[in-house]
């Protein structure tokens, strides 16, 4: 995703009308406005992005003995169904009139969201009035998201073994980290499970994983916090190993971002003032759980998988390719 576009999203969303006497009704009126369509027009992002980092987290339910590795690359395809390119967009018109400002409020029907169409959106005005915002911007028109990411499983005592996921990169200026961290444990290892043989592998493992992006000067533009529990099942047959699961999840991210910008000053006509804003936006994506379904393809240390993930309405492809020494 463009970085810069999100940005400026963000900042034509959010167009306060503080800091003016007696506007402070108004500023509230457009500060949730603003909130509402940052968020219609963000969710299908949010959401797939929460999707895609919650995937491929455990092909298997086996873990490796103590310090023996998998090292391997991941990469996710996310289906963007088609309801998730539009929403409905309420935006405020406000005129000048007897050195007042009236303000009224608009439905737009079906307007695109980041992933709809590329045409953007104006808001209809008529007379001296303006759109807050003035229009909604296009999407990039896309159908699916791939994700791809490098992963290491390191088994410790009695079954257990960690998840690492780190992939930090620098996008025009803008510093972009990812870390995940997590934990499985395969019950099978358990010591009161050898009273109960069972004739597969079953475990349970949880993660958490943290991305932000910050600009040039280290300033905190976007992050997210993503937690994740699954349970996997896995049958081992030497060169095959067929898993299946399901899991519980929840991704909640945070724009915050400063800038500055120009309104007419409704007291001396024909002036501008200067008003500095910060948006500060909590969002919580949409998926919350998943039914998991794959198989593991092995020949020496070479193994191939691939999963289907069943989350509502954003289905989910995982390929994973990798080394392991168990």
């Amino acid at each position: 995703m463009k970085i810069i576009k999100i940005i400026f999203i963000t900042i034509s969303f959010v167009y306060p009308l503080f800091g003016q006497e007696g506007f402070e009704p108004l500023a509230e009126k457009i500060k949730k406005v603003s909130e509402e369509l940052l968020e219609g027009y963000t969710q299908p992002l949010i959401t797939s992005f929460g999707t895609g980092i919650s995937t491929g987290l455990f092909h298997s339910a086996r873990s490796h003995k103590i310090l023996g590795f998998d090292l391997s690359a991941r990469a996710m395809y996310i289906q963007i169904p088609e309801f998730a390119k539009y929403f409905n967009a309420k935006v405020l018109t406000c005129s000048l009139a007897n050195n007042k400002l009236d303000y009224d409020s608009l439905i737009l029907d079906s307007v695109s969201t980041i992933f709809g169409p590329k045409n953007r959106t104006d808001v209809p005005v008529t007379g001296n009035a303006v759109g807050i915002p003035p229009y909604i911007p296009g999407g990039f028109n896309l159908s699916g998201v791939f994700l791809a990411m490098p992963q290491l499983n390191v088994g410790f005592i009695k079954g257990s073994e960690l998840m690492v996921r780190y992939l930090p990169f620098t996008f025009k200026g803008s510093r972009v980290e990812f870390l995940g961290l997590g934990l499985k444990q395969h019950l099978n290892s358990l010591p009161f499970m050898s009273i109960l043989p069972l004739p597969f592998d079953i475990a349970i493992g949880g993660a958490f994983q943290d991305f932000g992006i910050k600009d040039t000067f280290g300033y905190q533009l976007i992050k997210s916090h993503t937690w994740n529990l699954q349970m996997i099942i896995s049958k081992n047959l030497i060169a095959f190993e067929p898993m299946a699961g399901f899991g519980f999840e929840g991704t909640k991210v945070y724009f915050n971002y400063d800038f500055e910008y120009e309104i007419p000053d409704t007291l001396t006509p024909g002036h501008k003032i200067k008003v500095k804003e910060k948006v500060d936006v909590e969002l919580i994506a949409q998926n919350s759980y998943r039914a998991i379904v794959g198989f593991t393809l092995k020949t020496g240390i070479f193994f191939l998988h691939y999963d289907y993930n069943l989350v509502p309405h954003y289905k989910t492809h995982n390929g994973i390719i990798g080394l392991t020494f168990r």
